[in-house]
């Protein structure tokens, strides 16, 4: 099972949504709970642009792999605080109970580092894992905490004798952070012998870093303006 949820720079959620997306796996199953909540904390239903509506969900997906089979899980949210433990402990039973063997979960390093972007560091309970992580070219964690859905549904899957990884992708915190969803989808590929085409992730990655140096050299020059004296405009 790989989880990949809303988080610091999105990282899991764009990685599995990715999955998804170009995989195309069946939805097989939706997980509702009183804690699963809008990002203001209270209870409701998401609108879409559509008008249509649903409550906040988990969401299970089938692929059925060349050496095994996959289920792909993602969300609208994070449990809220209170609930971490009791949704990541229904989450880890029902992979159990259909067959999982491993619990991967996708989140994102928050680094200030630029030399970290594009790195992908893993966490485990299993020795051999770890060794495959590297020979990956994943970085293994040394230290720190996984706050958050991400690192719950590690220590709950452990607890219960699962086999456990986490990958984190370098990020800034930016929202969605696709250049450290990338390195991870990446990392997946090869885990899970999956043959998909990034080609849209690199275009987008592209895109947004030109978007990014454009901003950085606008307000770069709005800044001498303004030490200069001179009149400038704002962009918006």
């Amino acid at each position: 099972m790989i989880q990949g949820l809303p988080g610091l720079g999105f990282v899991g959620k764009v990685t599995v949504e990715y999955l998804i997306e170009k995989l195309a796996p069946v939805k097989f199953a939706e997980l509702y709970s009183t804690h699963l909540t809008l990002p203001d904390g209270n209870l409701g239903i998401n609108v879409e642009f559509d008008g249509t509506y649903a409550l906040p969900k988990y969401e299970f997906h089938h692929y059925n792999g060349r050496n095994q089979d996959l289920v792909l899980l993602t969300g609208d949210a994070q449990p809220n605080a209170f609930g971490q433990y009791e949704v990541a402990a229904r989450v880890v039973d029902f992979a159990r109970e259909i067959g999982c063997a491993r619990i991967v979960a996708i989140g994102g390093y928050g680094t200030r580092t630029q030399s970290d972007i594009g790195l992908v560091y893993a966490i485990t309970n299993d020795s051999s894992l770890a060794q495959t992580c590297k020979g990956l070219g994943a970085h293994i964690t040394q230290g720190g905490v996984v706050t958050g859905a991400c690192g719950v549904i590690l220590g709950v899957a452990a607890q219960k004798r699962m086999e456990c990884l986490g990958l984190l992708g370098a990020t800034r915190g930016v929202f969605p952070d696709v250049e450290a969803a990338r390195s991870v989808v990446r990392i997946l590929c090869e885990m899970f012998d999956l043959r998909i085409e990034t080609k849209d992730l690199d275009e987008e990655v592209s895109d947004i870093k030109a978007k990014l140096e454009y901003i950085s050299r606008v307000q770069s020059e709005l800044l001498g303006e303004k030490k200069t004296g001179e009149k400038f405009g704002y962009i918006a």
